[in-house]
């Protein structure tokens, strides 16, 4: 009985692997590379939605076509109070659409639309793109510069921007003292950051959003000047 019991085990654990049903590595189509890429367009342009012209049945439409979303996940939440794009301060009544990525289930796209205006666009990448090759691609940041994510803990986040782009890129949150000035007071101090630095979130948004995320009191931001020499 025990035999057949340990075969079972192994036949299951076999037929699920062979299914790639435990498999989370994204293929080629359900990887968002079209910010480093420009394909289908360029930045400020992603798949064909711009911040500040499409409106919310450009978007809807969009989503559901996105090879890397699971359709099935996306969901639609209508809000009363939503920052607007001319001013973040303003408010207005929108929707705020999400999306899980397929492959690994968890949500990786973030798009809101206020008074029928496409304000902001947020995907979390499913793979790894580091700073540097990010750079070649989209060419040298307007700004370099860090927040403070923790609160009351010591906690920070890394962000790069490209103003006429309407484009922010986004480290993952580093946790600590050591972590935060390895990779976040580091820019402080000699004005240039990691080039092995992990991309972790890209975001489209308006000229209005870039200027208040500079403005914050809980962020420091500096002309970009190059990286660190490795």
């Amino acid at each position: 009985m025990q035999k057949k019991t340990i075969s079972l085990f192994l036949l299951c654990t076999l037929l699920i692997t062979s299914c790639g049903i435990v498999s989370t590595t994204p293929t080629a189509d359900q990887m968002d590379k079209s910010p480093f890429t420009g394909i289908p367009c360029a930045a400020p342009c992603w798949y064909g939605l711009e911040i500040g012209k499409s409106n919310e049945s450009d978007v809807i439409s969009k989503i559901q076509a996105l090879t890397f979303i699971d359709r099935n996940s996306v969901y639609i939440h209508h809000m009363s109070s939503m920052s607007t794009y001319d001013d973040p301060r303003v408010f207005g009544e929108g929707v705020e659409v999400r999306a899980n990525c397929i492959n690994t289930g968890n949500q990786c796209v973030t798009v809101q639309v206020v008074n029928n205006i496409l304000t902001e666009i947020s995907t979390l990448l499913n793979y790894q793109i580091k700073v540097d090759k990010a750079i070649k691609y989209l060419g040298n940041p307007n700004y370099v510069g860090f927040d403070r994510a923790g609160g009351e803990q010591i906690a920070c986040r890394v962000y790069l921007i490209w103003s006429e782009k309407q484009l922010i890129l986004a480290s993952k949150i580093f946790e600590g003292l050591n972590a935060s000035e390895k990779n976040c007071y580091v820019i402080r101090e000699v004005g240039k950051l990691s080039p092995n630095l992990l991309v972790s979130e890209v975001r489209y948004v308006s000229t209005a959003t870039i200027k208040e995320l500079q403005a914050s009191s809980a962020s420091e931001f500096f002309e970009f000047t190059g990286t660190l020499s490795q």
